[in-house]
């Protein structure tokens, strides 16, 4: 990592604005989406995530990037029946006709809910919360601003090196958790001047498969809560265990790749 500055600091929240003034734009959008709901939620959850690792680079975890996580939250189910639908047909389970039309009617009938726009009130609490967002960070002390990214930063890559650490557990949540601190970290990073952490490309490429992993696990619990059990179709089930173990194994191999260096993440050598 370079050595942080005043400028760099003052970069960094300027880019932390405008990401809040495009999350402004792009939820008054929805008022007006033309039939584009379902990509522009995406969009806004995706942009959402990249400015709470954001807020985190200024330690604002516990209240800008809550104020943040919310809309995501709020916005997340039409999304999710869309991502549902996506990673079942990665999936590509070809089994019990009759299972896979009735999962397959399902999953395109909760698709349709995507496509509606939120209630007007919705958009303009999460436009509050935005404004609550920007307002947080604009009330730190110029003074303090270096200090506290370079804090920020050390925090967020220990986060990583935790939680790759930990993925040998091969427990539901450490995979979880590992997710959620490499997406902060990424998300964070993009509000820097190029070059001011260095990256090694297998971060991105650990997120997506932990991602995907993700998804297989969120499509499980639909199936399970929808009563599409092993009992009933253990062939897809086992399609999905093979999936998620071969998923597993790589991102494992992958996060043992990441080691803690003076409080950032790096790659060490194969």
């Amino acid at each position: 990592m370079t050595s942080l500055s005043d400028e760099v600091a003052a970069f960094a929240r300027e880019q932390l604005v405008t990401g809040c003034d495009l999350m402004d734009r792009r939820l008054n959008g929805l008022l007006d989406s033309k039939g584009r709901v379902a990509e522009e939620v995406h969009a806004i959850r995706k942009l959402g995530k990249s400015l709470r690792g954001g807020f985190s680079l200024f330690r604002l975890g516990k209240n800008a990037a809550l104020e943040i996580q919310v809309i995501g939250r709020l916005l997340s189910g039409p999304r999710d029946a869309v991502s549902r639908l996506n990673t079942w047909k990665k999936l590509a389970w070809i089994g019990d006709v009759s299972a896979m039309a009735a999962i397959v009617g399902l999953l395109d009938q909760q698709t349709h809910s995507a496509a509606r726009r939120p209630p007007p009130d919705t958009i303009a609490w999460c436009i509050e919360r935005v404004a609550a967002a920007r307002q947080n960070l604009l009330e730190l002390p110029p003074d303090k601003l270096t200090d506290r990214l370079g804090l920020g930063i050390k925090k967020l890559g220990k986060q990583v090196a935790k939680r790759c650490r930990k993925l040998e557990n091969h427990g539901e949540e450490d995979f979880h958790d590992a997710r959620k601190a490499l997406k902060a970290y990424l998300g964070a990073l993009g509000f820097l001047p190029e070059e001011t952490v260095a990256m090694d490309s297998k971060m991105t490429k650990l997120a997506e498969l932990l991602g995907d992993e993700n998804d297989l696990a969120t499509l499980a619990d639909w199936l399970e809560e929808h009563g599409f059990t092993r009992h009933f179709v253990p062939t897809l089930w086992q399609k999905l265990t093979e999936s998620r173990k071969h998923l597993r194994q790589r991102a494992i191999s992958d996060g043992a790749l990441l080691v803690h260096v003076d409080g950032e993440v790096a790659s060490s050598p194969r």
